[in-house]
């Protein structure tokens, strides 16, 4: 953490990522394998901006997941990277959170095992007092 900025991560065990409750707004992913129904990242929250990145397949597939936030806001600028195994098909419960407003790149990669590109987002958001713009 740099500064006053704030990045908060944390891997907090789930069944399922798609049960995270949504206020916000979804980044969708750009979906590289039939097997993947949709995957992204839900975004919600006021104060802080709560990211949850999550996929949904049709199989209980397995493999590696790496998400990069960089943020940048008038408190300076901060990184944060996440990069876990994953299985059952679900990337489990993560959070990142981002003090507002800011402006967010975020580039996260799904692979599955066998090294096949599942899905990926290269995106920059602008999170505003009370709203998400790309």
């Amino acid at each position: 953490m740099f500064g006053t900025s704030l990045i908060v991560a944390g891997l907090l065990l789930s069944s399922n990522a798609s049960e995270a409750s949504m206020n916000g707004q979804t980044i969708r992913g750009e979906i590289f394998d039939t097997r993947i129904a949709d995957c992204g990242v839900r975004i919600d929250g006021t104060e802080l901006a709560r990211l949850q990145p999550f996929i949904e397949s049709s199989e209980a597939l397995a493999g590696t997941f790496r998400i990069s936030l960089t943020k940048r806001s008038p408190s300076g600028t901060s990184v944060s990277t996440q990069a876990n195994r994953f299985s059952g098909g679900s990337l489990g419960r993560m959070i990142l959170a981002v003090d507002r407003p800011a402006k967010v790149t975020i580039d996260m990669q799904v692979d599955a095992e066998d090294g096949t590109s599942l899905c990926r987002i290269a995106t920059e958001l602008h999170l505003e007092e009370s709203e998400i713009r790309l």
